[in-house]
């Protein structure tokens, strides 16, 4: 029985398919490998999920999904990202190693909701959820002038740290679904917060917003 990682991938040059696949490795440098091939645009993992006897939940999914699929061939589905999620997570059920986790990529929603904000060298922006955990991923990647990778770093921040009024309400919890808490530091963790807790930003967008929301700059204007 082989345990590894259910991952949906998605690529901008088919904005209509996600290919659904399995990998005992790690999601990313599976994405890699399809995105040296000929394919215009790279792949991303959109969300993966670490369960037991992969081979045997992939084609249990696939079966499922065989009206959907676009080709018998390939692992390439026209079905909408949220639903393959829960029919993923539904498939797996109590098939889940204690160690597992869930991630989902927000990326694209961030890049979206504030343009020109994030440093140039971020490739990849997760929510990471182990067991009894949430993490902010951030994976940056540096290329040489001929287009090979030649620096890689993943950094993860625990964020538990983060509460509310009460500091054992915590704004991340654990035990919500991953795309919950993906929607939370998306669309409602605010930009003061990001550039008090994160990396994200360019350090000259985090100073536009330390002036225009620090509370200080405002006792002091």
């Amino acid at each position: 029985m082989d345990n590894g990682f259910i991952y949906i991938m998605t690529n901008s040059a088919m904005p209509d398919l996600i290919k659904i696949g399995m990998t005992a490795r790690d999601s990313r440098e599976r994405a890699r490998e399809l995105s040296n091939t000929s394919v215009p645009l790279p792949f991303k993992v959109a969300f993966e999920i670490y369960c037991n006897d992969i081979r045997k939940v992939e084609s249990a999914i696939h079966r499922e999904l065989a009206d959907f699929r676009v080709n018998p061939n390939r692992e390439f589905f026209r079905y909408p990202l949220d639903k393959a999620i829960n029919l993923i997570q539904e498939s797996i059920g109590e098939n889940r190693d204690s160690e597992r986790f869930q991630a989902v990529d927000i990326m694209e929603d961030l890049v979206k909701k504030y343009p020109d904000h994030l440093k140039t060298d971020i490739v990849s922006v997760r929510i990471v959820q182990p067991k009894e955990r949430v993490w902010l991923e951030i994976s940056t990647e540096k290329i040489s002038r001929d287009g090979e990778l030649v620096d890689q770093t993943i950094r993860r921040e625990d964020l538990a740290f983060i509460c509310n009024e009460d500091p054992d309400d915590l704004f991340f919890k654990p035990e919500d679904d991953v795309r919950i808490n993906a929607y939370k530091f998306v669309e409602e963790y605010d930009p003061f917060s990001i550039i008090m807790t994160t990396d994200l930003f360019r350090e000259e967008v985090c100073e536009e917003i330390n002036e225009k929301h620090n509370p200080c700059y405002a006792k002091n204007g």
